[in-house]
C-alpha cells in the first residue's frame, strides 16, 4: 500500500517537473534571449570544433549516400518544375525590360583572364587542327557547304541543259555536242565543289592554328564590338516559352544522364577524394577551408531562427515537440525509480 502511494507521487512529480520543464524550455526558447542562448549553443560546438575530426562525426559511405539520393535518384515535384517554368519566364521578360550591357556581367578582367588561359591550352588547339584535316564528318560538311554555294549563292555560273532539250536536238552531231558539252559543264562543276570544299576544310585547319598574337587579336576585336551591346539584344532573339523550356530540356537531360554509371563513379569519386583530403582535419579546419567562419553561424542563427521559433509557437507547434523530447525521460522506469528515492 504504501509502495503504490510513493509510485504514484512518484508518477505526479514526473508529470510536474515535466510540465515546468517544457515551460522552462519554451520560455527559454521565446524570449528576446532565446538568440542568446543559441549563440552560446554554437560557441561551446566551435570551441570544442578543433578537437574533432571529421571522421569522428561522419563516414564516407554516409556522405556518398546523401550525394546518391539527392543527385542521383531524387526526382522535383510537379509544382517545383512548375514554378521553375513560370521564374525562367518572368526573368527572361525582366532581361529585356534591363540596360545592362554585356561587360557589366563580363568584365574586360575576366575576359583577360579567360583568354589567357584559352591561349594556353594549345594540345586542344592542336588536336582540333588534326580532327579538321582528317574527319569524314568535316570533309562531308564542306563538300555540302560547297555544294550549296554553286547551287543557291552563284545559279548563274551555269546554264544546265536538260535531257529533254538533248533529246529536240534536229541532227545527230548536235545532240552529240549538247551530250558531251553537258558531260563537261558537270565534271568541271564537280572539281569546283571540291576545290571550294577542300578550300574552306583548309581555312579551318589554318584557322585553328592561328598564332597566339592572331587569336589574341581576334579575340580582342570581336569582345570589343560586342561588350557595350545591352544584355536585351541577345535575349529577344529567344522567347520566354523557349527559355522555359531550355531548363526543362537540361532538367530532363539531367535525369538521364545521371543514371550513367560513368558519372556516378566520376561524382562518388571526387567526393572520395575530398573525404580522404579531410578526415584527419579537425571540424574547425574543415570550417576555416570552406571559408566558414564562427560569425557565419552566429549571423544566420540569428537571422532565422527567432522567426522559425515564433513561427511554430504561433501555430501551437513548438510545445508538442519540446513534450515529445522529454516526455520519454520522465515516463522511464529508472527515472521514477530515482525520484521514489529521494522521497
Amino acid at each position: 500500500m504504501t509502495e503504490q502511494i510513493v509510485s504514484e507521487k512518484s508518477q505526479l512529480l514526473a508529470q510536474a517537473l515535466l510540465l515546468e520543464q517544457v515551460t522552462f524550455y519554451k520560455t527559454q526558447l521565446t524570449t528576446q534571449l532565446s538568440a542568446d542562448f543559441f549563440q552560446q549553443f554554437i560557441q561551446l560546438f566551435l570551441q570544442h570544433a578543433p578537437n574533432i575530426q571529421l571522421k569522428e562525426v561522419i563516414e564516407l559511405e554516409q556522405i556518398q549516400a546523401v550525394v546518391k539520393r539527392y543527385a542521383f535518384e531524387m526526382q522535383l515535384g510537379a509544382g517545383l518544375l512548375e514554378f521553375i517554368g513560370e521564374i525562367a519566364q518572368k526573368l527572361h521578360v525582366f532581361s529585356l525590360q534591363s540596360s545592362a550591357q554585356l561587360q557589366d556581367v563580363f568584365s574586360d578582367q575576366q575576359f583577360e583572364i579567360w583568354l589567357s588561359k584559352f591561349l594556353e591550352l594549345e594540345n586542344i588547339r592542336h588536336y582540333l587542327n588534326h580532327f579538321l584535316k582528317e574527319s569524314p564528318s568535316i570533309q562531308q560538311l564542306c563538300q555540302y557547304i560547297a555544294t550549296t554555294t554553286l547551287q543557291n549563292k552563284l545559279p548563274k555560273l551555269f546554264t544546265h541543259t536538260d535531257d529533254e532539250n538533248i533529246s529536240e536536238s534536229k541532227y545527230e552531231w548536235q545532240q552529240k555536242l549538247k551530250i558531251f558539252s553537258h558531260r563537261q559543264q558537270q565534271r568541271i562543276e564537280h572539281k569546283i565543289e571540291e576545290s571550294i570544299a577542300r578550300f574552306i576544310q583548309e581555312q579551318l585547319v589554318d584557322l585553328s592554328l592561328l598564332s597566339n598574337d592572331d587569336l589574341e587579336s581576334l579575340a580582342r576585336n570581336i569582345w570589343d564590338d560586342n561588350k557595350a551591346k545591352p544584355l536585351s539584344e541577345y535575349t529577344k532573339q529567344v522567347t520566354p516559352l523557349d527559355v522555359e523550356e531550355f531548363f526543362v530540356m537540361i532538367y530532363e537531360y539531367w535525369k538521364e544522364l545521371r543514371q550513367s554509371s560513368f558519372l556516378q563513379d566520376l561524382i562518388l569519386y571526387g567526393v572520395k577524394v575530398f573525404y580522404d583530403f579531410y578526415k584527419d582535419e579537425s571540424l574547425a579546419d574543415v570550417f576555416i577551408a570552406i571559408g566558414l567562419e564562427e560569425s557565419d553561424l552566429q549571423n544566420e542563427a540569428v537571422r532565422f531562427y527567432p522567426k522559425v521559433v515564433a513561427a511554430l509557437d504561433e501555430h501551437g507547434v513548438l510545445e508538442p515537440i519540446i513534450t515529445m523530447i522529454l516526455k520519454p525521460f520522465y515516463e522511464n522506469p529508472q527515472t521514477l525509480a530515482s525520484i521514489e528515492k529521494h522521497l
